[in-house]
């Protein structure tokens, strides 16, 4: 009896063997305890384990579901040159108009040109000789944009560590990722909207720095006008020391009626905390620090301040000094001399333009500041450059020897540490991040390299762990009920014969199972049904075989004869009838997305290994019954 089918028993059980291997692991991640995979995650060994196992996706294990868009209007912005006030009154007319009307921002950009007769060549002179030359090549630029997004997004959120993320592009401008199994959704949000532009800026002088806040000062008093602001030359005179009782003051009081942009670094915007006295005669340094040659501003005054710097004459003032305003990334807090604790905002002074770029970043690695450093116990980053990025940075700092150089990222300073001596090497690091999960992201996003243009969140959807959980209690209930009543059914309509298709249909389900596990893909919500479905068509086979041997035996043919004749008799059928479905499977896998392609390769799998089990595993059953002479009747 075993003799003749060995070749077929030792594929099955190598097969078994398989099936085993590829599924050991998901059942013993799903065996874990909560505190179980908390110590192997300390270990470091629950990673491995993770990698083998059938991955969940968004529906069932909760996560997010997030569309981006590229903010093509910075990207225009970027690529121009020579900008005035009239390029951006197109420009931001342009953008007021897309909120108003979907249509292309390129194609409303080049009509409100036309529109306000402004010649585009002025700001776009490399990109072609004529408005419609620029214009396409504008749109080049739009498309490769979101090519190279798509792509920087990939490598950041493989670096994240989330299994099987979805990624892909919608249209022309938007980009649909969803993470399965995201706790933290804030830190998602943040690794995805960074752009991860990387400058470091050398700051102005402490006596220039307080030159132009005196001058601001001045075009606040208003007691000259700001033209003859910027062409004087103020002698910067220290002034003494003096204690000032503070007072709040409504915005409103002193800038009219606002309205408070939304901004997570200010939360109370009603009033500031200025000397009223002081603010007559000093408008801008009353709502300032002096913190050892830093400027401080404190939390309630962050808004009147940032409105005082975006005003016309204050833009002027700086551009012509050839100077840029940049913020502390985070807020600090220190004690007054009252004993009262206050939070506040660095301000810094900068060079307009950088000394170096991220550009030039060949290597970003998170880690723990080693003990004795400056930076002992806190996380950091530190940066390797590439040959270009060493040559010039040693230059800079072999130039600039006891000067401040800011490091700014997404301009936002993290850190603006002394330059002590010159820097040959091209390697230094970066410090004051909040946790080592933000240095880790900080790393990230500089090792996939800077976004093209900002990315825009315009959709968000959060599924939770709870409801995951449900529908994978609801969608494995539903499976079990679909296998008892097919289980059951075979056995009452086939009787002893219903067995082995049974036998075959549990194969059919743990092998599909194995592939998934093996492939590394993801179970969805609409995967389970594909699993629900497959219980029902892979009994199918067994079907047309059952009906096809009953036949050949009402004919008076003998049990062997009739099972043989049956299995030949439906081979083409069952062929025809699964080839159709994997047909339609395969084109659902290649152009489908998301749920729809969870549910094809389910589909897929499940109809392909349905023949083996029906054709193979169950025939393998026949012949070993069929062996003994003595049989002479077929329960079925």
């Amino acid at each position: 009896m075993f003799a003749k089918n060995s070749p077929r028993l030792i594929i099955i059980g190598v097969i078994l063997l398989w099936a085993i291997y590829a599924l050991f692991p998901t059942i013993r991640y799903e065996t874990l305890s909560t505190e179980e995979k908390e110590v192997r995650r300390t270990e470091g060994t629950l990673e491995d384990l993770e990698k083998k196992i059938i991955h969940q996706g968004l529906d069932l294990k909760g996560g997010m579901h997030i569309v981006l868009e590229v903010d093509v209007p910075t990207l225009v912005d970027n690529l121009a040159i020579n900008k005035n006030e009239r390029f951006y009154d197109v420009l931001n007319t342009t953008t007021e108009k897309t909120v108003i009307v979907e249509q292309d921002f390129i194609d409303l950009f080049f009509q409100e040109a036309n529109a306000q007769d402004v010649n585009l060549r002025r700001y776009f002179p490399d990109f072609g000789a004529d408005a419609p030359s620029i214009k396409s090549s504008l749109e080049e630029e739009a498309t490769d944009a979101i090519k190279r997004a798509l792509e920087i997004l990939q490598n950041r959120v493989d670096q994240f560590g989330v299994s099987e993320p979805t990624i892909q592009k919608q249209g022309n401008r938007r980009i649909i990722i969803e993470l399965a199994g995201i706790d933290d959704p804030q830190r998602a949000r943040d690794l995805l909207q960074s752009t991860a532009l990387l400058e470091f800026v050398l700051l102005k002088n402490p006596e220039i720095t307080q030159d132009i806040v005196t001058r601001i000062d001045k075009i606040l008093r208003g007691k000259d006008e700001p033209e003859e602001v910027l062409a004087a030359e103020e002698d910067t005179v220290e002034k003494e020391q003096k204690t000032v009782q503070e007072e709040e003051v409504s915005l409103t009081d002193l800038f009219g009626e606002v309205e408070v942009e939304e901004d997570t670094s200010m939360k109370d915007t009603s009033g500031i905390l200025i000397d009223q006295e002081l603010f007559e005669e000093q408008p801008f340094s009353s709502l300032l620090r002096n913190l050892g040659g830093d400027l401080g501003v404190p939390e309630r005054n962050v808004y009147a301040v940032r409105k005082i710097l975006e005003m016309d004459d204050v833009s002027k003032l700086m551009f012509n000094d050839d100077g840029i305003i940049r913020w502390s990334h985070e807020k600090e807090t220190w004690t007054t001399p009252e004993g009262e604790k206050e939070s506040f905002y660095r301000l810094y002074y900068l060079e307009a333009d950088p000394a170096v770029m991220g550009g030039v970043i060949k290597e970003a690695r998170a880690d723990i500041g080693a003990t004795g450093s400056s930076s002992a116990g806190q996380p950091i980053v530190h940066l390797t450059m590439n040959s270009e990025g060493a040559k010039t940075w040693s230059r800079v700092t072999g130039a600039n020897v006891d000067r401040r150089v800011a490091i700014v990222l997404d301009k936002k300073v993290h850190m603006a540490p002394v330059i002590r001596t010159k820097i040959s090497d091209g390697r230094t690091q970066v410090e004051g991040f909040d946790n080592i999960n933000e240095a880790k992201d900080i790393a990230i996003v500089l090792r996939a390299g800077a976004l093209p243009a900002p990315v825009n969140i315009i959709e968000e959807r959060t599924v939770g762990p709870s409801l995951g959980s449900d529908s994978i209690k609801m969608g494995t209930r539903a499976i079990l009920i679909g296998l008892v009543l097919v289980l059951i059914f075979m056995l009452v309509y086939y009787r002893w014969s219903g067995s082995i298709a049974d036998f075959a249909l549990i194969w059919n389900i743990i092998l599909v199972l194995s592939i998934l596990a093996m492939l590394k893909a993801t179970l969805t919500l609409p995967g389970i049904a594909g699993l629900i479905l497959t219980i029902g068509m892979s009994v199918d086979a067994n079907v047309i075989i059952f009906e096809r041997i009953r036949e050949e035996l009402r004919k008076g043919k003998t049990v062997r004869a009739g099972i043989d004749s049956g299995y030949k008799r439906a081979l083409t059928t069952i062929i025809d009838a699964n080839v159709t479905t994997i047909l339609a499977a395969l084109v659902l896998m290649q152009f489908g997305t998301g749920p729809i392609k969870g549910f094809a390769i389910v589909l897929f799998w499940g109809v392909t290994i349905s023949m083996f089990t029906a054709i193979f595993i169950t025939r393998t059953i026949f012949n070993m019954i069929t062996s003994r002479k003595a049989l002479q009747t077929l329960s079925i």
